[in-house]
Formats: C-alpha cells, sequence, structure tokens
C-alpha cells in the first residue's frame, strides 16, 4: 500500500510511521523530514508539491495540540495548523490525477466539549468551544465535505489521552512530580479518564481504512487518576505512598489561580480547569470501534508495569 503520512516526526506519527513503514510504501510530508521519502512543507502555511504521486491511503497526524494558548496569536495557531493545514492538505491531493482511496484523520475527543461524562458515544454533539477542540471540529466538518465531494473512503478517529514510553505531556509532568518527591493527590484520586496506546492506534490504521467512518479509540479499561500515580510511582522505585491533600484544600487555591491566569494566562499550575480534570469523571464508549473493527486494545496501565 502507497501511503502519505503527515506529522510523522510528532509524538503520534513517529511510531505511526515506525509501525507501517516496514510494510508498506511511506511518503511524509511536514516541516521536519523523516524517512528517505519527504516532501519539506509547512502546511499551515502551504500547499504541498506531491508531483507524479498516487496514494491509496493519507493519514492525517499532523496539528498541533496540548500547548495553552495565553495570546490572541497563539489562540489563532490552532485554527492556522488545524483547519488552513488540514485545507492545504486538501488542495494538494484535488491536483492529483486521481485522488486516495481512503484517508484517516486523527481527531481528539475534546472535540464534544465535554469537562465530565461516563461512556460518551461518537454521536454526542460537538460542542467544544477551546481553541483546539474547536479547531478539530471544523478541521472534520471540512474533511466530511471534501470527502462527500470526492468519493473518497474517510475514516475519523477520535482519540483521548494517547499513551507510549517515554511518557510526554501531563503524564510526564506527573511523573517527573513524582520522581521529585513533590506530588500530592487531590481528593480521593477516583476519577476517570479515558486513554489509549499510541501502539494500539498506528495498528488499526489500515484497518479502519477499509471500512470509514468516525470512531472513539480507548484502552476501554479507564484508570483511575489513583491507579495511574500509583503505577508511576511503582515504576519509579518509590517505597512511600503519595500524600493526599483534601478536595476542601484545594478549591480555594484554584479559585485563586484562576485569578492570577486571567491576568498572566495559564502559568499558574493549579486552576478551576486543572481541578476538574483531577477529579472528574471523562469516560468515551468505544463499542463502534470494537463492533466493527475488531478494535481490541491493551490497558494503558501495561505500558507502566
Amino acid at each position: 500500500m502507497t501511503i502519505l503520512l503527515t506529522g510523522a516526526s510528532g509524538f503520534l506519527g513517529s511510531r505511526i510511521y515506525q509501525q507501517l513503514v516496514p510494510e508498506h510504501s511511506m511518503t511524509t510530508v511536514g516541516r521536519t523530514a523523516c524517512g528517505s521519502r519527504h516532501i519539506h512543507c509547512d502546511l499551515a502555511a502551504q500547499v504541498p508539491d506531491l508531483p507524479g504521486s498516487q496514494f491509496d491511503l493519507v493519514i492525517h497526524a499532523a496539528g498541533k495540540a496540548n500547548a495553552v494558548p495565553r495570546t490572541a496569536s497563539e489562540r489563532a495557531d490552532y485554527q492556522r495548523v488545524n483547519v488552513q493545514g488540514t485545507a492545504n492538505l486538501l488542495s494538494a491531493l484535488e491536483k492529483l490525477p486521481s485522488p486516495p482511496t481512503a484517508f484517516v484523520h486523527l481527531s481528539t475527543v475534546l472535540v464534544y466539549g465535554c469537562s465530565s461524562g461516563q461512556a460518551l458515544r461518537e454521536s454526542t454533539p460537538l460542542l467544544a468551544t477551546d481553541p483546539y477542540g474547536a479547531s478539530k471540529v471544523e478541521a472534520e466538518m471540512l474533511l466530511q465535505a471534501w470527502a462527500t465531494r470526492t468519493g473518497v473512503r474517510l475514516a475519523i478517529l477520535r482519540l483521548p489521552l494517547v499513551v507510549a514510553e517515554p511518557l510526554n505531556g501531563n503524564l510526564a509532568t506527573l511523573q517527573t512530580a513524582i520522581r521529585r518527591g513533590y506530588y500530592v493527590r487531590i481528593g480521593n484520586g477516583l476519577a476517570r479518564r479515558s486513554m489509549v496506546r499510541a501502539d494500539d492506534v498506528a495498528a488499526v490504521l489500515t484497518r479502519v481504512a477499509n471500512v470509514g467512518g468516525t470512531f472513539n479509540l480507548t484502552d476501554g479499561y479507564h484508570p483511575t487518576v489513583r491507579e495511574l500515580e500509583d503505577a508511576i510511582a511503582r515504576k519509579l522505585g518509590r517505597k512511600r505512598p503519595i500524600p493526599s491533600v483534601p478536595l476542601s484544600l484545594i478549591n480555594p487555591m484554584a479559585r485563586l489561580g484562576d485569578g492570577i491566569n486571567a491576568v498572566i494566562g495559564r502559568r499558574f499550575p493549579i486552576d478551576s480547569i486543572a481541578l476538574q480534570k483531577l477529579t472528574s469523571t471523562l469516560t468515551f464508549s468505544d463499542e463502534r470501534a470494537r463492533q466493527q473493527l475488531d478494535w481490541r486494545p491493551r490497558p494503558v496501565l501495561d505500558l507502566l508495569q
């Protein structure tokens, strides 16, 4: 299979490349070279030149995520990278003699705009208002209109926190805090969060390309915050239990953080948003993927043993 992959140098894209390149003909496109067949292009600013190229499958893993925007310019970056970057990729594909057979877009469960909930399905309304989630909603809508017009089979994968070793993002921050001994558990730590392994996502891509549709992907277990903390502590060889702080003591600090962050941008580590993520359950159903894709994920906690 001939595959065009965007975002191959990123956290998830690099793992997709490593898993698929042994069995497929891979071309990558982006700002950072990856592999022997690479098209250098800043998708957010340019339409890539794909002269004479034909692809069976396009996997769109490029995008801006994780960074908390602190200025209007940083908020606009989400629109520029996630929406305009997608539009530029589609413009390039339309210049080819024939379109790809399938297109897989890596989206996010944040398109639902929910801060809490259990087993949310793909039919949940897309109500995201934050810069990242809203930009991914717009990218999905752009792709769906394009796929309808061109007849390309489109698959959209809505992903929660993607986990791989070495850890990155919030889990890496958590790991560092536990290693250095200054991490404290807030409340009882029983809130559950959906997660998924990067290698499981990579393994299902060619399968979902043959099916099309929109799917949530999770590990199916949805570990508690406490389970994640304890697993990381064990892996680090920490013998002392993680101390806990009652939620009643943290609430005033979070309100203080709201006021500070309203002035300086989200730099203060505890505010109402951060507190809600640590104490509210937010899980998603992957039943559709299990039924239609034979999705059989492995628990994220297995990576932390």
